[in-house]
């Protein structure tokens, strides 16, 4: 009797433990992530020539970008997730005693296709809002449209190589092509193991 009764609580335990797990498992259909990316590339916006006789080259897709968002799978069977992030990307030049810079914010709305041997590949939107080159009073801001754009992707877990494809135009300012590559570190929390 003893062992019948062990043998039901251990069953009751298996089962509890296993709705648990598929419950954490429904909870993995999204979650927050944030993203930090390193790009290069595009054409010349402008050159600094500094007093040593070294210049630095400003590219229109070139910067440090972070950003912070979110990533969702529509149907949890699958492994495709959407992913939105809004971000901000900049690059600053190596110039000490000025700050010019190119800033611009960003937004990227991806579709993501997740293997199970941990890679991963993926594309979707890009628009940079409020692209600037700012030339802290050495020469006149060049402010750009807004500008849209395409990114393609794939990486193995966390760390990625992507490409972006995309042109900025402004009034009186010939068009600049800022499209980069670059390496993406993407941190997802509750992520499915």
């Amino acid at each position: 009797m003893k062992k019948s009764v062990c043998a039901a609580a251990l069953a009751a335990a298996s089962m509890a433990m296993a709705s648990t797990a598929q419950a954490a498992d429904a909870e993995k259909r999204g979650g927050w992530l944030m993203q930090l990316d390193f790009d290069y590339g595009g054409d010349n916006l402008a050159e600094l020539e500094f007093t040593d006789g070294d210049s630095q080259h400003v590219k229109a897709g070139q910067g440090v970008a972070f950003g912070v968002g979110g990533w969702f799978r529509p149907v949890e069977s699958t492994p495709f997730e959407v992913q939105a992030i809004l971000g901000y990307k900049v690059v600053f030049t190596a110039a000490e005693n000025a700050d010019i810079k190119v800033t611009r914010t960003t937004f990227q709305l991806n579709g993501i296709y997740r293997f199970e041997n941990d890679w991963y590949v993926g594309g979707g939107l890009t628009r940079h809002m409020g692209p600037k080159l700012d030339g802290d009073g050495f020469f006149d801001d060049i402010e750009f449209d807004d500008a849209n754009g395409f990114t393609a992707e794939f990486g193995w877990r966390w760390i990625g190589l992507h490409y972006t494809k995309m042109d900025y135009s402004s009034p009186g300012f010939e068009d600049a092509d800022a499209s980069n590559v670059g390496v993406r570190f993407t941190y997802r929390f509750g992520a499915p193991k």
